[in-house]
């Protein structure tokens, strides 16, 4: 480029940034004269002033999809037909449980009160309604005679092994504290013993040994009622999807695509088709990009360096999900939102692309939404990793069976200054106030689902190849695959674009 074209072209730049009443520095007109679609990178800017780091970032954006454009796919649209292109939504965001727009906590020592006194009040209500079970205030063990029979309630402090072998509990009720002994000798409850974690609100049914101790005989969760699954009347379904983090080198979006087209009805077979054309709404259940800055060394992992490219590669993809879709999207820890739970919806700012798709619902983690009179419990699932850190019985591979856990102990948070943040609101965002009819989740990057007192949990893995992190932890994820459940019958159909397409 000569002089004059280089004059002409910075003359253009200035003359555009003016017509839109934006105010552009020499550093900027630099680095856009060496681009011939200036324009466009500077049609993606709506700030008042063209910010130098602003045109790097599209440009990286940009730079990035053109060196991908060889191994990107196209979306194919099939013919859409069946009842859920034809019929309305019928689903409601229950903004009562999700923190989004709710957050008070300053962080001082009356927020720590509140939090816990709200979680102790719910989950110790739902002990004392519990049939068989009418439990006292420690304060009462004072007038029971040694060995009598007595009901307690509370939240664990510490739970350890004591001398001589025995699992010593420790809890408190806003009155006082008291222990409880487990015996070593009983091998049902001491492995029922193994699964409590600090902050748990548990019952306690046993004997009396001291004015501060008892023998247990048996624990009480707050749990599930039992019931049988409620269906829905019409014969619609929900697709499941998590994980794909979007950005990452490892990022499979070819698969993805191969899901797109799919959800689009591109399809031969009639009967896929017509399952096909049951799938009203989609569940993207967090980590939908990789983020930038998440963990040491991941600039050199990242196909995306920019954390703004990323979601408009994500925005560009949820796109093209059929409009007549509902989709409902939740943050993970790798989204732009605070890492600490509850975590708010994805600010409007990063997913600026799917404006004006009446479709597409950015709500919290956790976040409750019913879909056809059926309750939903949305939670990406970082409170997983401290649950597989402080218990024995459960495996990454299996993560249906953390997701039942949490269903039994009716909070999603497992212990306050674990690995897992938590941020200390007034009102507890993350005990389970009503019983779920399905409870949706991700972050293990491992598929997974079960059914548990009318719940139906489901984890539907991720849309990343394995890292080296999990090389070095030796997991092994189940990438490719999307769920679809019906909500008239609950049978799970597992879809896999890595490899073939099967049921379940």
């Amino acid at each position: 480029m000569n002089l004059q074209d280089t004059a002409e072209k910075r003359k253009a730049i200035i003359e555009f940034c003016a017509k839109a009443g934006q105010i552009i520095g020499q550093e900027a007109i630099g680095m856009l004269e060496k681009e011939e679609a200036w324009e466009s990178i500077l049609e993606g800017i709506s700030e008042p002033i063209v910010r130098p780091e602003k045109v790097a970032s599209l440009i990286a954006g940009r730079e990035t999809k053109l060196v991908n454009v060889e191994r990107e796919a196209v979306v194919t649209k099939g013919r859409q037909k069946g009842l859920a292109k034809d019929c309305d939504p019928d689903y409601r965001i229950m903004k009562e449980y999700d923190i989004t727009g709710q957050s008070t906590s300053e962080g001082k020592v009356k927020d720590f009160l509140t939090y816990f006194r709200d979680k102790y009040d719910f989950l110790s209500s739902l002990l004392q309604h519990r049939q068989g079970f009418s439990p006292k205030s420690p304060e009462k063990l004072k007038g029971l005679k040694k060995y009598e029979q007595v009901d307690l309630a509370g939240m664990v402090i510490e739970r350890w092994v004591s001398k001589a072998g025995n699992i010593t509990i420790e809890l408190e009720t806003p009155e006082s504290k008291f222990l409880a002994i487990v015996s070593k000798d009983d091998l049902a409850l001491t492995r029922e013993a193994e699964r409590i974690l600090v902050d748990d609100v548990v019952g306690i049914k046993g004997k009396k040994f001291t004015d501060e101790m008892v023998i247990v005989q048996s624990i009480i969760w707050p749990d599930m009622s039992q019931r049988p699954p409620k269906l829905s009347e019409r014969d619609l379904s929900v697709c499941l999807v998590s994980d794909t983090h979007v950005g990452s080198k490892l990022f499979m979006e070819k698969e993805f695509t191969r899901f797109l087209s799919w959800i689009n009805g591109d399809t031969a077979s009639e009967k896929e088709a017509e399952r096909l054309g049951k799938i009203k709404y989609l569940v993207v259940a967090g980590d939908n990009v990789d983020g930038v800055g998440v963990y040491p060394e991941q600039y050199d992992e990242l196909a995306i360096r920019d954390i703004y490219a990323q979601y408009g590669k994500f925005c560009e993809l949820i796109g093209q999900v059929p409009e007549h879709i509902e989709v409902f999207i939740i943050p993970g820890q790798h989204d732009a939102v605070r890492r600490a739970d509850p975590q708010p919806a994805i600010p409007g700012e990063f997913v600026k692309g799917l404006e004006g798709r009446g479709n597409v619902h950015f709500v919290g983690s956790p976040s409750w939404v019913e879909i056809e009179g059926l309750k939903c419990l949305i939670y990406h699932g970082g409170s997983f990793h401290d649950m597989y850190a402080a218990t024995k019985h459960l495996s990454v591979k299996e993560p249906q069976n953390a997701m039942i856990e949490l269903l039994r102990r009716r909070d999603i948070s497992t212990g306050f200054g674990l690995n897992q943040p938590y941020v200390p609101e007034k009102r507890d965002f993350m005990v389970i106030r009503e019983e779920p009819d399905f409870y949706f989740g991700g972050d293990m990057h491992h598929k997974g689902y079960s059914h548990y007192r009318g719940c139906t949990v489901a984890n539907a893995g991720c849309w990343q190849e394995r890292t080296n992190f999990q090389i070095r932890e030796g997991h092994v994820p189940t990438p490719g695959i999307a769920l679809d459940i019906s909500l008239k019958t609950r049978r799970i159909t597992e879809n896999n674009f890595k490899g073939e397409v099967g049921n379940a």
